[in-house]
């Protein structure tokens, strides 16, 4: 049963005869950020797109960027802002014209065989056929100072992307990297205390602090109902919500097999995410995680509606299960809540249910937020008493764009919380083993600080030219830890009817209290299409109440060259 969700589906993908078929854009290249940008400058949402479910459609992406376009005459959109739908519009130039051929021509081709646009190596399009091959390449070097010694520390990375399009009937993302990596200081505690390597799946270290890997990504999608329905099946990343963090779902663990069900209908959109999680296994110090076994799965759904033209509404449900041999069937029902599926199985598995909105009050701002119930008892909760069970988080945000009226300077602040406990499970039977915590690769499926936190997060954006970019970042958050053998709540490997130091006065920061400082600053420069020149440094700072654990300071300073791909950030806790 190993791909056996996965193949069906699939092959329904492909039984029915499918037209306007659309690949995705990586979650991680900035396009959902910028789009939100002209999104909220343009005052009123589109109905052509919900970015609050990632990655996005191609298809999409190019719909509501032609709209935007056609707009600027009202909109008065800058010199840097023309500049960037052009380029987003290249990079899904499929989508941009009838013939697929909306791509940017290019002046002077490498001998008339490559770059015959300026965003595609290799290029074709004709009547049954859309390709487009691009390669991947990139070295950054990075010289760290922190509490264990200093020294030079670099990233390398080589590979391809291909996108296709078949007589309109099937299409395809594919990304394929060789990566040789050696983590900051605190990423690779922070691996070696997970035994895992953050984002990778698989991977060989060669030596401590040295990683090789092969990062595959990618999916095969089809239509079912021309314009209103399509699937997809594949190996990446994904995320639910508005914001830079996700309280229920982001690209932080590991990308996952999946199969996505995608249906917008007027101003609603649908979805839902089944997918392939990897179980916790061999976690130092947690005998819970010595005896997994079988695969564990997620199954979600998200239902967006744009109730007028400034505000959005969303709700949501996931649950993550454990089963040996089979996916659960009734998991697979879309429209089902999961709750109640869940009950009727014994409440097995663990199920999140969730509200989130984003809204645009005015030309340039917009609101967004969560708050997602894991577990809710309402006498305990109104009680104040701090019961455990009582398991919730909650994140508000604002965006300001064009800030103080300067052309193409982004604000942004958001505030996350996370009670502790949320999203652990239990121990059932003391089989030694939990399988339905909301972990992948070791690691949180959402927010990398797991539970037991407050967070502040400030960034700041500006663009002197479609080429340029200027990022600033900080990171403010206070979080529980735990110490020898008692679960504070924080880390969602434990089991939560084990280990617990009381039921009762389970407060936000719960144990132990750390606090964590980053502050990040990062230059980026487009030599040509793809090819970014990079600059950054970041400084970051973790200690624990007592010094329990030994502070933790660290300052580098980064450069490389990258084509094709998103920038390894290490600035994310």
């Amino acid at each position: 049963m190993k791909y056996s969700l996965l193949l069906s589906c699939l092959s329904l993908g492909i039984a029915v005869k499918a037209t306007a078929q659309s690949g995705r854009v990586d979650i991680q290249d900035g396009t959902a950020a910028y789009l939100s940008r002209i999104e909220a400058l343009s005052g009123e949402l589109s109905d052509e797109l919900h970015t609050a479910v990632q990655p996005l459609q191609r298809k999409d992406v190019a719909a509501f960027l032609k709209e935007a376009q056609q707009q600027n005459l009202r909109n008065g959109w800058s010199n840097t802002d023309n500049g960037l739908m052009s380029r987003y519009l290249g990079q899904n130039g499929e989508w941009v014209t009838e013939d697929h051929d909306g791509a940017i021509r290019s002046r002077m081709p490498v001998m008339n065989s490559f770059y015959k646009t300026k965003t595609d190596f290799i290029y074709h399009n004709s009547r049954d056929l859309f390709l487009s091959i691009n390669p991947v390449l990139g070295y950054q070097g990075l010289y760290e100072r922190s509490e264990n010694g200093e020294g030079y520390k670099q990233y390398f990375t080589a590979g391809a992307k291909l996108r296709a399009t078949y007589k309109n009937f099937i299409g395809a993302d594919f990304n394929l990297r060789y990566v040789y990596e050696e983590p900051v200081s605190f990423y690779q505690q922070y691996n070696d205390r997970r035994n895992t390597l953050i984002g990778v799946h698989k991977f060989r270290q060669t030596a401590p602090g040295q990683y090789q890997y092969w990062l595959p990504t990618g999916q095969i999608s089809a239509s079912l109902i021309k314009d209103y329905v399509s699937i997809a099946a594949g190996y990446d990343y994904q995320k639910i919500g508005d914001g830079y963090r996700s309280l229920i779902l982001s690209d932080f663990s590991a990308p996952a097999a999946y199969v996505h069900l995608h249906t917008k209908i007027w101003k609603l959109q649908y979805d839902n995410l089944y997918m392939r999680l990897s179980p916790d296994q061999h976690i130092p110090g947690n005998d819970l995680t010595d005896n997994s076994y079988g695969y564990k799965y997620a199954t979600a759904h998200h239902l967006s509606a744009n109730i007028t033209s400034w505000l959005n509404l969303g709700v949501y449900e996931m649950v993550v299960f454990n089963r040996s041999n089979h996916f659960e069937l009734g998991y697979m029902n879309p429209m089902i809540f999961y709750r109640a599926i869940e009950r009727s199985l014994g409440s097995p598995d663990k199920v999140a249910i969730g509200i989130r909105a984003k809204a645009i009050p005015a030309k340039g701002l917009a609101l967004y937020g969560q708050f997602l119930i894991n577990e809710f008892t309402a006498k305990e909760f109104f009680g104040n008493n701090g019961y455990l069970h009582n398991k919730w988080g909650g994140q508000l945000g604002v965006n300001y764009y064009d800030a103080f009226t300067v052309p193409n300077l982004d604000l942004q602040a958001e505030v996350n919380v996370l009670r502790p406990y949320t999203f652990q499970h239990y121990d059932r039977n003391n089989q030694g083993y939990i399988a339905s915590n909301f972990t992948n690769n070791n690691l949180p499926l959402a927010h990398p600080l797991g539970a037991g936190f407050r967070e502040l997060v400030l960034m700041a954006n500006y663009r002197p030219g479609a080429r340029w970019n200027i990022q600033a970042k900080a990171l403010l958050y206070q979080q529980g830890i735990d110490t020898g053998n008692v679960n504070y709540g924080n880390d969602l490997s434990k089991a939560y009817n084990k280990d617990i130091p009381a039921l009762y006065g389970v407060h936000m920061i719960n144990g132990p209290q750390a606090t964590g400082m980053s502050l990040s600053l990062n230059l980026s420069y487009e030599i040509a299409s793809g090819l970014y020149f990079d600059l950054g440094g970041t400084h970051r700072r973790y200690t624990v109440a007592a010094q329990i654990i030994p502070d933790q300071q660290s300052t580098y300073i980064y450069s490389g060259l990258r084509l094709n791909f998103a920038r390894r950030d290490y600035s994310t806790f």
